[in-house]
């Protein structure tokens, strides 16, 4: 038998539109980042998808994004291990500041390694995947650079190119193995 999890990035904050790296540092949704999550309420909805667990990371944008997902009717657990990556001295500032924009690939040694990153991932769904029985589907609720970094490390779709806000990834389990199954933005054509 298979479990299913479905990986959700959390909806457009403030810091998302006014371009400011996240990370740790938290941003609450913004209106259109809430109406973004429930397009993707909307879509499980209509796709009779229904969830037996849901687990989130402990920022606030996370956390707010389940809780519309799930119209604040269901319990959840939150996960310090789903939390965003730290990066270090870049938090709160422009994103064009960030080295990669300028082809340094010199990381600063303020921020949280990229193999930290999918570590904590893995220890994170193998905790849910142990709470699950087979057949069973959990909504998972992250961040964009830890969910895309674990896809592409553990499925076959290396070539990822990430997550919209509020965009959703549907995996699958067998014996512990990810396959990835579908990408939607339910959101993606919002205006």
């Amino acid at each position: 038998m298979t479990k299913t999890v479905y990986l959700v990035r959390h909806g457009q904050t403030y810091f998302n539109y006014y371009h400011k790296v996240q990370g740790r540092c938290d941003s609450p949704l913004n209106e259109r980042g809430i109406r973004q999550v429930e397009k993707a309420r909307e879509y499980f909805k209509d796709n009779g998808v229904k969830f037996d667990f849901a687990f989130s990371s402990t920022q606030e944008r996370a956390c707010d994004t389940l809780e519309i997902i799930t119209d604040h009717k269901m319990d959840y657990t939150r996960l310090k291990d789903l939390r965003e990556k730290c990066y270090g001295i870049f938090e709160g500032r422009d994103e064009f500041l960030l080295p990669w924009n300028y082809g340094n690939d010199n990381v600063d040694p303020t921020m949280e390694t990229n193999e930290h990153v999918v570590a904590r991932m893995r220890r994170a769904l193998a905790t849910i995947l142990d709470q699950m029985e087979d057949g069973q589907t959990a909504l998972v609720v992250g961040h964009g650079d830890i969910l895309a970094r674990y896809v592409r490390e553990e499925t076959d779709e290396n070539e990822f190119g990430g997550f919209g806000n509020a965009s959703v990834v549907k995996l699958t389990f067998n014996d512990g193995k990810a396959k990835f199954e579908s990408y939607f933005w339910p959101a993606e054509n919002m205006e």
